[in-house]
């Protein structure tokens, strides 16, 4: 879960800065984050987490996303992983334009992988359409027809239950999450901090899910059950001039325990 899942966001966010601007592809770091934050919200400690208000988009931002990752198996215990993430990454500062005209930038990745096959796929779209977006209650993220939905049942604290699908052409998911334990929030009350010259970012988890649904390679269904793992992260600007990016991951123990470190990288 936790390699795959570091590299996977890392291509991500470099494929955001190719949407939105080219001074940001150009920029160093992951899509220009290192840039000067002027004109965006910055994140400072001591924030209170309101839910399910912080489940939803935070568009003075320049930088966030939801991002779940599972480890599943089959009932012959074949091991599955599974990915599907929804990145907005705002183009400029100021209040949100209409339509077209809106800075908001949206990009999904959906992935499964097992021992002999990876299969991966990718979504953009604009803001200000409708085409992609989150809403915090009731909760739903979507682009296009790939979804994180929320029942009515789905209670703030916990941000379950939720139904998550993807479709491609060779390969499809629908997942069934749910969680009896609240969110957690990351590095200091949910202040994740990034250098010591003040870059850090707004993060919090729900490691807690468990996993039923049904995975289908080459129009062939399997059913799965096992453990995923949602991360919401936000920031202006996460990243230091001399920092290239991060390392991240998140483990399951045997024992019910719950991991998450990351490493900065220098450079």
């Amino acid at each position: 879960m936790s390699a795959r899942a570091t590299l996977t966001r890392r291509h991500l966010i470099g494929g955001l800065g190719l949407l939105a601007l080219p001074r940001l592809a150009r920029a160093q770091g992951f899509a220009g984050l290192s840039d000067s934050a002027d004109g965006f919200t910055p994140v400072r400690p001591g924030k209170a987490f309101s839910f399910p208000a912080d489940h939803a988009p935070h568009d003075d931002f320049r930088i966030e996303w939801w991002y779940v990752t599972a480890n599943l198996s089959d009932a012959g215990g074949r091991a599955y992983g599974l990915q599907w993430t929804l990145f907005r990454s705002a183009a400029r500062p100021g209040p949100q334009a209409e339509g077209f005209d809106n800075q908001q930038l949206w990009m999904a990745h959906a992935a499964v992988t097992r021992a002999d096959s990876h299969r991966s796929t990718e979504k953009f779209a604009r803001g200000g359409i409708g085409q992609a977006g989150v809403e915090g209650k009731p909760f739903q993220a979507w682009i296009d027809d790939w979804q994180l939905r929320g029942t009515g049942a789905t209670d703030d604290q916990t941000l379950a239950p939720l139904d998550m699908t993807a479709s491609t052409a060779d390969f499809s998911y629908a997942l069934h999450l749910e969680a009896d334990r609240p969110v957690v929030l990351q590095g200091i009350d949910g202040y994740s901090r990034k250098s010591e010259r003040g870059q850090a970012s707004y993060y919090y988890s729900q490691p807690f899910y468990r996993a039923r649904g049904r995975i289908t390679f080459d129009d062939t269904p399997v059913e799965v059950t096992g453990m995923a793992w949602l991360d919401r992260e936000w920031s202006s600007q996460p990243l230091a001039s001399d920092q290239s990016g991060w390392d991240w991951f998140a483990l399951h123990f045997a024992g019910g325990e719950k991991l998450m470190l990351y490493r900065m990288r220098q450079g």
